[in-house]
């Protein structure tokens, strides 16, 4: 009798686990969503399983467009993006505010440097799920939307805009404390908004650039060039010291007014 009652306990114990975990999730999400100040709508959504947090002003008919943002990570053991970083969400809070549809996703791992182009290949795919979705649900054209990250998401989608064709549609990719080389550069298929704090932390301005040494390495005959920007920021000197709210808003605004 024994025998034959441990493999329903068991049974039993995992379903309790599993229902747990659900509740867990359930409730983890339930307090993310948010009414905030200024009639803005804060919710964590999943569509085609891709995940993402969406900031929008609730009730409005009409909207500028859709942002996009992902998270920093450890390009060597990277884990799915985060959905809490605070530049982000304070970027994607004020886009809202002033009448963009603004998420964070949650992109898939990835296999970070072990194979950086299908990291690369992976992170445009999400981007362009989640743009996708959004535009479908608020009713905008895909083509009006903008992307961007701060540290390994910048770097990850620089590749990504130079040699894959997911994102070509965007009009820019806003990308902060993140560098990349001269043939990746030299190949951007959009405009970027490249700023970074000096001191050298995103690549040497040899093999990699950074900032206002990314921009210059533009080619003046890029068609992406005349809405490119590149800021080097000398008040900082480590890796993504500053959030840089204001700028990437300012840029964003001017890439679709």
């Amino acid at each position: 009798m024994k025998k034959q009652f441990l493999p329903i306990l068991c049974v039993i114990l995992a379903l309790l686990m599993l229902i747990v975990a659900v509740l867990s999730c359930s409730k983890k999400q339930k307090e993310d969503d948010a009414l905030l100040p200024g009639n803005i709508e804060r919710s964590t959504q999943t569509t085609n399983g891709i995940t993402y947090k969406v900031y929008v002003q609730k009730d409005r008919s009409t909207y500028k467009g859709i942002l996009v943002m992902g998270s920093g990570n450890d390009e060597h053991n990277p884990t799915q993006g985060s959905l809490e970083g605070g530049p982000e969400n304070a970027l994607c809070q004020k886009a809202a505010e002033n009448g963009y549809i603004a998420a964070i996703v949650q992109y898939h791992k990835g296999p970070g440097t072990a194979d950086w182009n299908k990291s690369a290949e992976m992170m445009g795919q999400d981007y362009d799920h989640s743009i996708r979705a959004l535009a479908d649900k608020y009713g905008v054209d895909k083509s009006r939307s903008v992307v961007g990250g701060y540290s390994y998401a910048t770097t990850i989608l620089y590749t990504t805009i130079a040699y894959y064709s997911s994102l070509d549609y965007c009009k820019g990719l806003l990308g902060a404390c993140g560098g990349t080389g001269a043939d990746a550069i030299s190949k951007f298929k959009i405009p970027v908004f490249a700023i970074n704090c000096a001191g050298n932390n995103e690549g040497d301005n040899i093999t990699g650039f950074y900032g206002k040494p990314l921009y210059d390495r533009i080619p003046n005959n890029s068609p992406v060039k005349a809405k490119s920007a590149g800021i080097t920021d000398g008040t900082c000197n480590t890796h993504c010291a500053k959030a840089w709210t204001e700028e990437l808003y300012a840029k964003l605004s001017q890439w679709l007014p």
